[in-house]
């Protein structure tokens, strides 16, 4: 398809509203499953678009997209970076310096702290928008307190525009104004303009748009589809995560990790109860060492994992397994079937929701009959989760067992955290809670079945000395990360 258009991402502000995510990461650069979202907007103008020439303009934190993207050459575009040391103008400015490196006539502008997901900019293409000199792309909407946080886009019978209004007090539209727009040269002359008449104060994009409107000078309108959201705060983080996740959970590829201490007897009792579940891409488990149950898992439909001699605890051998696992979701379980397979449904029920859910052992009614988790052992694992929850109160957290081995999350966040992770032990598990934590990732604790532990396991890990390992290990990372902040 003939190049027809180039793109436009400001992306100078600081992103003042999503802090604490933004104070040393750039909003556009914050993660959403494993991409920041600058990269998501350069991949619909790459793919939807044909857009091959991507001018950003960045300030605060610009360095770090520089150094990210570079050149553009590895996601097969060509990008150009505009700074922008005037902040206070905000989005009008940054438009405006884009007019030095825009070669074509026409040009589409992204913001970049928007996501979209499955929508249907490809249509843009189809859209007759070179008569006007500006085409705003807006979306139909029931809430309208979205659209006081956005501008609103008011329509006459014909589907033109007749009003934007920027952050509205009330709404009797149902069309919100999104990030996209397509414009072509005339914006520059207008913006000039704009800013010689308000000088020295700053004037707001949308208004300027609407007050260019007149006699040739039109605004187009296309209507975007599919989900979007305005990434502005912890929550609307969080569900540009969940719609992203929610999308296409049923295709991403699964690991279940199953520990083994290498001497189960019921080892292929579970392995067949979880891959009855026909959930998991691949199922692992990991050995210790070289053994007679190696043969036995290799007539199921789980392989075996050797980790190396110099690996004894727990911790260790299940980071280096979950180092050589390549699927989206990693599920981690035992060998002696202390959790039914039952439960992990529950757990990948929540994964849209969070980096990682995790389970607890400690609600009674789940709890199997003659279960080692009661008394002093079940009141002992809720005293740690409770003082997690009170360190990082912050976190918005709710925690009763830090020391439960059920559990899922995204290989991608694994990978951001797993340089921190260095407890060898069964403090493991509370480690993991922690890192993610103190990267504010969303941790959530869900309610699992716990049945009888294997009586290796007991002896090995059930004991003061871990409960003091766990103990020792919460409050060292406390300290290590400072006291806690105030309330977000």
């Amino acid at each position: 398809m003939e190049q027809v258009l180039e793109g436009v991402i400001p992306a100078a502000g600081k992103g003042v509203r999503a802090r604490p995510y933004t104070a040393n990461t750039h909003k556009g650069m914050l993660d959403i499953n494993g991409k920041p979202n600058i990269q998501r907007i350069i991949e619909i103008m790459r793919d939807e678009l044909a857009i091959r020439r991507i001018v950003i303009i960045v300030g605060h934190l610009g360095d770090s997209i520089r150094a990210y993207f570079g050149d553009g050459d590895a996601l097969g575009v060509e990008l150009v970076y505009v700074q922008n040391d005037d902040l206070d103008k905000g989005l009008a400015w940054s438009v405006y310096l884009a007019k030095s490196a825009i070669n074509a006539q026409h040009f589409c502008i992204m913001l970049c702290d928007e996501c979209y997901i499955s929508s249907n900019h490809k249509e843009i293409l189809d859209f007759d928008y070179q008569p006007h000199f500006a085409t705003c792309c807006g979306l139909a909407v029931d809430d309208t307190n979205l659209i006081k946080r956005n501008f609103a886009v008011y329509l006459d019978a014909a589907n033109s525009i007749t009003r934007l209004e920027e952050k509205p007090r009330s709404v009797s539209s149902r069309i919100m104004g999104t990030g996209t727009f397509v414009c072509d040269q005339r914006v520059f002359d207008l913006l000039e303009d704009g800013f010689a008449q308000s000088s020295p104060d700053p004037i707001d994009f949308v208004t300027t748009l609407f007050r260019g409107q007149q006699g040739a000078d039109t605004l187009g309108y296309f209507e975007i589809k599919g989900t979007y959201v305005n990434i502005n705060d912890r929550d609307s983080l969080y569900l540009a995560k969940y719609h992203d996740r929610k999308r296409n959970l049923p295709t991403y590829s699964k690991a279940l990790l199953i520990y083994s201490e290498g001497a189960e007897e019921n080892i292929e009792f579970t392995i067949e109860h979880y891959a009855q579940l026909d959930l998991f891409t691949r199922i692992v488990v990991v050995l210790p060492f070289r053994n007679e149950l190696e043969e036995v898992i290799g007539n199921t439909a789980a392989e075996a994992l050797i980790c190396p001699g110099e690996l004894t605890l727990y911790g260790e051998k299940l980071k280096y397994a979950m180092q050589r696992t390549g699927e989206d979701i990693i599920v981690l379980t035992e060998a002696d079937y202390s959790f039914p397979s039952r439960d992990v449904e529950k757990l990948l029920t929540y994964m849209p929701e969070a980096d990682m859910v995790v389970g607890t052992r400690t609600t009674r009614q789940l709890i199997e009959q003659g279960s080692n988790m009661r008394g002093l052992v079940r009141l002992a694992n809720s005293f740690l989760g409770r003082l997690v929850e009170l360190l990082w109160w912050n976190r918005r957290g709710r925690y009763t067992d830090v020391g439960c081995t059920f559990r899922a999350i995204w290989k991608n966040e694994f990978e951001q955290v797993e340089k921190q992770l260095t407890s060898r032990g069964p403090e493991f598990s509370a480690e993991m809670m922690i890192t993610l934590l103190n990267r504010h990732r969303r941790v959530l604790e869900i309610p699992v079945n716990y049945y009888n532990r294997g009586q290796m396991i007991r002896e090995k890990y059930q004991s003061a000395s871990t409960f003091f390992r766990f103990l020792g290990l919460v409050i060292s990372r406390r300290l290590r990360s400072g006291m806690p902040e105030r309330p977000e």
